[in-house]
Order: structure tokens, then sequence, then C-alpha cells
């Protein structure tokens, strides 16, 4: 068991198309999941069904929007994260950690901040124990950076929000 959150699992509702404060101004990076290429699309643009524009794949321009953050296990985490069209930051932490229980309110307020910009899930270790033992997770809380399905970085214990941020800024 790893060493050293309470976190309440809930989940949140989905957004409308009204919710989302779009304008034609504002711009969304997303990887295509078939190729892994990037592409950019202009936020008047996100309902007309936007391909990719190397393979011709259609987007899952729906993934900007969902809600975060995500609850990652053993099972979902293939299409959550490594298949994610967003760069993902995973939050690994377990209920007995008396740290996770300062860091998941920042986690949270991340999540909440970088919506359309970064995937954020967060991953009991203790109940996904496959996960925890292939990315050898020895101590909690930890931090993974992942894009294009592939482990860019892992940062041991938390960081600020903004350290966050700093953090996932070469993968935006």
């Amino acid at each position: 068991r790893p060493s050293c959150s309470r976190m309440n699992g809930s989940r949140h509702a989905p957004i409308s198309t009204e919710e989302r404060k779009t304008g034609p101004e504002d711009t969304y990076k997303l990887r295509c999941t078939e190729c892994g290429a990037k592409n950019r699309i202009p936020g008047s643009r996100l309902d007309a069904s936007p391909k990719c524009g190397k393979c011709g794949a259609l987007l899952k321009t729906e993934e900007l929007f969902a809600p975060q953050p995500i609850m990652v296990t053993d099972a979902n985490f293939d299409n959550q994260i490594l298949k994610s069209p967003l760069p993902a930051l995973l939050y690994a932490w377990a209920p007995w950690c008396p740290t996770c229980g300062s860091v998941t309110p920042i986690v949270d307020q991340f999540a909440a901040e970088s919506k359309g910009k970064v995937r954020v899930g967060k991953l009991n270790v203790e109940a996904n124990p496959v996960l925890a033992s292939k990315y050898n997770i020895m101590s909690v809380p930890f931090l993974f950076i992942f894009d294009n399905g592939k482990l860019k970085e892992s940062m041991p214990g938390g960081l600020q929000k903004h350290d966050m941020m700093i953090k996932m800024a070469p993968y935006i």
C-alpha cells in the first residue's frame, strides 16, 4: 500500500450548450483520437461536427466540456486518460492520506478553471491497484501528466494551482 484525502467522489451534471459560454473569438485545441494531430477549433464551430485537419476523423468536441475532475479507475483509464483529446493531469490519492485531504480541493479548483484545456482525473490508488502497480505509485499524493497517450511527467507530492498550470502549459 502506498504511503500517505478525503474525497466525496460525486459526479457533476453535464453542461448544456448554453452553459458552455463559447464565443466566436474562443479557440480550443484538442487532439484527434485517431491520429493524434492537434487541431484548433473556433468556438463558433464546436457544434458543426469539426473534423481533424490531418486524417478527417470527427473530433470529440463534447470532451471539452465533460464534467471535471473525472474519477479514473483501472477499467476506464485508457479511454479517459490515454485516449483523451486534451492533455491530462492525473491525481493519485488515497482515502487514508491526510496530505491528500489538503491537495484535493486545489486539484478540484484547477479542474474547474482548466475545463476545455486540460482533462483532470482522480485515481484512488487503494481501489485501483492495477494502475497503482503499473505506474509504481509508492506514495500519495502523486501527479502524472499524460499527452497524446503517453506519460510525459510524474511528480510526487502536491502542487499549488498556479504550479499545476505552469507544468501543463507545454502540453496545451
